[in-house]
């Protein structure tokens, strides 16, 4: 089965360009590495999560022969044209934190 060459890439420029932005907003500078392993323990989760054992396996042999059109490297433009989708993101994270935080009667007029 012929993997969707274009989906992949496109996925993996939004997921690094996403775990580099969480990164930095993350990161201490005392302790970068733990908030690198909160987001390895996070994915291995989420991994677990929506793939399971039985397609790991397969999933994890293809991993490999995976190659971005730029020898898996995500560059400076790639992730500045994803960016906007990234902001629309924190935008939306933000509204949502909003209305949580409004009390229930502000609702009631």
């Amino acid at each position: 089965m012929a993997a969707d060459v274009d989906t992949i890439e496109r996925t993996s420029i939004v997921a690094y360009t996403l775990l580099n932005e969480l990164h930095d907003v993350l990161a201490l500078p005392k302790a970068p590495d733990d908030v690198t392993l909160g987001i390895l323990m996070g994915l291995s989760m989420f991994m677990d999560d929506k793939v399971g054992p039985m397609r790991s396996k397969r999933l994890m042999s293809e991993a490999p022969t995976i190659v971005l059109k730029t020898d898996a490297h995500v560059t400076s433009d790639q992730m500045q044209r994803i960016m906007p989708v990234l902001r629309a993101f924190g935008d939306h994270l933000k509204d949502m934190r909003a209305k949580a935080a409004r009390p229930v009667d502000d609702a009631v007029a």
